[in-house]
């Protein structure tokens, strides 16, 4: 049976924080942060923790092109070693989490004056396939012929187009991905909490020679603004793009940066599908861009990617990002590249502003160059891999990486900090399912008054071994089953469960990273007040609360657009 994950869960774990020493603390709640203490968690022995200072994900961990790749484009750009370990954690994340992680055909178009011929990507596409054990179903072929390409992908433009290689990645919901494995750290022990901001590092002063030696850190409770301390043996920056941020509280601070802020601000689009509008049938693709060419510029690739409730996610910009990290938010002159090149590809759509049914925007965590693992950046070319350091002070950084290799950045920092506390090391984070549910739980009966065995099986998919707290909601009432809106498969109980079995803790969390409905026509903006009022009535937010639920959640949404 799923465990409670709630604001209540958070309230009794600060209050373990406050009075309980932990071996290791997390400050990060994005995919890095989840993937190192679900290692933890997993290894036994560890007494870990974790603080975000919004909700989980609530940076670029949910900013993502929502792929699980192995990295093509870097076989391009002969990147061999982490296409390598890319397809191996993509085949890892396939096995443990597949109902998560779901495969999907890609094509990359190839176009006349394309950087690459169409013979030297399938000849790159045969070597990509002897880097997996993938299954054969999976293996990579090249369509010539102009009408079987529109057949398979949809009504895209072949003026000049050579043909595609269709290769196979798989998508994912980020947001989901991450929450799951929060959960399971969850699950298994580990302290979390979400709305806990890091403000300060303490340092050990009892010892000469632990001078500058850092032992807690002074946390701040988002929600109620009270401050407190946690001590932990071992401190880890799990912050992404924020790492700067906690690096220059760092006791042994040097002045020196360690990300590169340059071109790493990636917007997306959300829009009606384009393509096939059979999700069983529908492509992503992939094509190199043409209005650099204008600017005598190298093109950059996009994504095109099938997208749930009938969407397409097109992404993504490489730009400097001009505001703070909590202010990232899509341009007009952003939204009208991704336009623009999309409206090249599908020239029977009509891909305008008004067209755009939500847009974000994250930063990416690259590496400065000076800090890189292979001690150089090549002109033209920021690597995503990872590096795991540690401070003089005793903090360890962990910088770059990306969301299909977050696993294995997570098992080497473990192997780290397990030979530090001298515990016996046991890495479990390859084989064992996020989900706590079994191949008879799929295909078996549901034994629920009121859902059919389809729709059980949608949630088991969706929410592990939290259908079984689903299902327990709709048999006490049976009204619960009812969805919330006439046009998404969200019934009332699962909106509740968000609050009891996932931390969600405002309506934002609810509608952008929980549910998604932000990324839907109208972005929800319609159908928050009766969502609100119905949680509000079920966990007795009151009318204030309620209101102010709603103004905060409009207000997200009207910043993000109002730059459009």
């Amino acid at each position: 049976m799923s465990t409670e994950f709630s604001a209540r869960t958070r309230s009794n774990n600060i209050q373990t924080f406050k009075t309980e020493p932990l071996d290791v603390l997390i400050i990060g709640g994005g995919i890095v942060g989840a993937g190192l203490i679900r290692d933890l968690a997993l290894n036994g022995g560890i007494r870990v923790g974790l603080i975000e200072q919004g909700d989980f994900a609530n940076g670029t961990s949910s900013a993502t092109s929502q792929l699980v790749h192995g990295g093509f484009r870097y076989l391009l750009k002969r990147d061999i070693d982490l296409v390598k370990k890319a397809r191996r954690e993509r085949e890892i994340l396939r096995c443990i989490a597949p109902s998560l992680v779901k495969s999907i055909p890609i094509a990359l178009l190839c176009y006349k004056g394309d950087p690459y011929p169409l013979a030297g990507m399938q000849l790159a596409a045969h070597y990509y396939n002897h880097l997996s054990k993938a299954d054969v179903t999976e293996k990579s072929t090249t369509i010539r012929d102009l009408e079987n390409i529109r057949d398979a992908i949809g009504p895209i433009a072949t003026d000049t187009l050579k043909g595609c290689v269709v290769l196979w990645d798989s998508k994912v919901d980020d947001a989901r991905l991450t929450l799951a494995t929060l959960k399971d750290a969850h699950r298994h022990g580990a302290i979390l909490t979400n709305y806990v901001r890091f403000l300060d590092f303490m340092e050990l002063s009892d010892t000469v020679n632990s001078a500058n030696r850092v032992h807690g850190i002074i946390a701040e409770d988002v929600l109620s603004g009270k401050r407190f301390g946690i001590t932990a043996r071992k401190i880890v920056s799990a912050t992404g793009p924020w790492s700067d941020e906690v690096w220059h509280k760092d006791p042994s601070y040097d002045g020196a940066p360690r990300l590169l802020r340059k071109n790493a601000k990636g917007i997306h689009l959300i829009l009606p599908r384009c393509g096939k509008q059979d999700d069983s049938e529908a492509h992503g693709l992939v094509t190199f861009t043409q209005t650099e060419k204008q600017q005598k510029r190298n093109p950059r690739v996009i994504f095109i990617l099938p997208s749930a409730y009938n969407t397409s996610i097109v992404g993504t910009t490489e730009t400097t990002s001009k505001e703070g990290l909590t202010s990232v938010r899509p341009s007009a002159d952003e939204a009208a590249y991704l336009l623009a090149e999309t409206q090249r590809i599908f020239p029977e759509k009509t891909l305008n502003r008004d067209a755009i049914l939500a847009a974000y925007a994250g930063t990416r965590p690259l590496i400065e160059a000076n800090l890189h693992p292979r001690g150089f950046v090549r002109r033209g070319f920021v690597s995503r891999e990872h590096l795991i350091t540690e401070s003089p002070s005793g903090v360890i950084y962990l910088y770059g990486g990306k969301l299909t290799t977050h696993r294995q950045m997570a098992e080497e920092t473990a192997d780290h900090i397990a030979a530090f506390l001298n515990v016996p090391r046991h890495c479990k984070t390859d084989t064992s399912p996020l989900f706590d549910v079994s191949v008879e739980e799929l295909n078996g009966n549901t034994n629920c008054h009121s859902l059919s065995r389809a729709e059980v099986k949608r949630l088991m998919e969706r929410y592990g071994d939290g259908y079984q707290v689903i299902q327990r909601f709709v048999n006490d009432d049976a009204s619960l089953a009812e969805p919330m809106t006439p046009t998404l498969p969200f019934m009332k109980a699962e909106l509740l469960y968000a609050y009891w079995g996932e931390m969600a803790i405002t309506l934002d969390d609810l509608l952008w990273r929980r549910t998604r409905i932000g990324w839907t026509p109208g972005q929800g903006l319609d159908t928050a007040p009766r969502i609100a009022q119905f949680l509000g009535e079920r966990y007795n937010w009151g009318q204030a609360r309620i209101a102010a639920e709603v103004k905060a959640y409009r207000e997200h949404i009207w910043w993000l657009n109002s730059n459009l």
